[in-house]
């Protein structure tokens, strides 16, 4: 299955991108200049426990692709500022949203 087949298969069961719950609360992950990785790993080390982990890339077309966690962080960062990003556990039960405006949030 390509990316495009994967995110078709997935997109479904993601979350709204832009959660209004007030227990999801917003950080900086771009700092002006580049992408703040740090904060990204650190944000996806504290939602999820899992070591793989699923990214959805919101472009045109869509792209998922299964990574280990700690990938995660490096591969996201390259889409900030560029297209919505969403990153969930294999379970699809946890979830961060990682906005085109540079920030993100967790379901924590």
């Amino acid at each position: 299955m390509n990316g495009t087949e994967l995110y078709d298969e997935l997109a479904v069961y993601f979350p709204a991108l832009w959660p209004q719950s007030p227990n999801w609360t917003w950080i900086n992950v771009h700092d002006g200049q580049n992408a703040n990785v740090k904060a990204i790993s650190e944000l996806v080390d504290r939602t999820f426990a899992l070591a793989e982990v699923v990214v959805l890339v919101h472009a045109e077309p869509g792209v998922a692709t299964r990574l280990s966690r700690k990938e995660a962080a490096n591969y996201v960062a390259q889409f900030v500022l560029k297209h919505e990003v969403q990153v969930s556990d294999s379970t699809l039960s946890r979830f961060v949203s990682v906005s085109l405006q540079g920030v993100a949030t967790n379901d924590a």
